[in-house]
């Protein structure tokens, strides 16, 4: 069953969610992030309960936003993901891939063991893509200081291919595309919430000295939603989406959806361009007739 483009399950206009959006948005979807990079997201963190009815949405797409959430609390948002989406809406998630990841650092150590150069650029990164984005205490971490030390220059086609055209724009120092409006808004929120975090470790040294003060700006850091905290594949995505209670599991490619137009919003393939190749992509269905799952959601209001 395609949900209609012009209409919902009830025949009222189609509405459709892009929670976690960060600076990937459209405006004929609802879009939600904790820090709105411009007046036409809402600010709401996914970590708290979405602030709509139920069955209030034909379709919920999240891109790279479970691997930054402990487990338990990834499956609490799609549960209540689950309870916001009409009978027989869509989800669609995007996450990492971690099995990819696995196979090509497996190949890539293999050929680095036999003295193969580009084999060693692969390991190098696939090194970073597996833990700098776990383990990071600064913004970008290592990954951030290889971009900055190759820019466009990048040693490997294979690097290149991996972070897609979001991560070649960074590579690039290329402007955001932003309205002036919009980059006004972040940097001033940007500036309040350093000055936040300043006044708070400058407090936490005083009573607990330097280590203390390094544990805080350290966890502080780490709960902005930098850090991935778990990674999935194509055998836990699905299994946690089947606990909540999705079905009709697929997983899918880029530009590939039920959806309906969904590739024309260039949310994940903009001007032709896969935006994160690195990424497996799953669709799921609530099924029509479902039994009320609302009680069981323990999000915090």
């Amino acid at each position: 069953m395609n949900i209609s483009p012009n209409a919902g399950n009830a025949g009222g206009p189609v509405r459709l969610l892009n929670f976690g959006c960060g600076g990937t948005f459209h405006p004929d979807w609802t879009n939600l992030d904790a820090s709105p990079v411009s007046p036409a997201v809402i600010a709401h963190d996914v970590t708290r309960r979405f602030p709509f009815a139920d069955s209030t949405f034909d379709a919920a797409y999240g891109s790279h936003v479970l691997e930054h959430l402990e487990p338990a609390v990834a499956e609490e948002v799609l549960r209540d993901g689950f309870r916001i989406l009409k009978p027989g809406g869509i989800i669609r998630i995007a996450v990492p891939d971690l099995e990819s990841i696995a196979r090509l650092y497996l190949s890539s150590l293999e050929g680095a063991l036999n003295g193969e150069r580009e084999s060693e650029t692969r390991y190098d990164w696939l090194m970073l893509e597996l833990y700098d984005q776990a383990v990071r205490k600064v913004s970008g971490g290592r990954m951030a200081a290889y971009m900055a030390e190759h820019g466009d220059r990048t040693r490997s086609h294979f690097v290149a291919e991996r972070i897609g055209c979001e991560g070649s724009r960074a590579m690039a120092s290329q402007p955001s595309g932003f309205s002036i409006t919009s980059r006004v808004l972040r940097k001033l929120r940007s500036m309040a919430d350093s000055m936040r975090r300043t006044a708070a470790i400058a407090s936490a040294s005083v009573f607990l000295g330097p280590r203390g003060a390094a544990a805080l700006r350290e966890g502080l850091f780490r709960n902005v939603g930098e850090v991935h905290q778990w990674m999935y594949d194509r055998y836990s995505l699905p299994r946690v989406l089947r606990q909540v209670g999705f079905a009709s599991i697929q997983e899918r490619l880029a530009g590939e959806s039920d959806i309906p137009g969904f590739a024309g919003y260039e949310l994940e393939i903009i001007r032709g361009r896969e935006r994160k190749p690195d990424s497996l992509y799953m669709e799921g269905r609530k099924p029509a007739a479902t039994r009320d799952l609302q009680k069981n959601v323990q999000l915090p209001l």
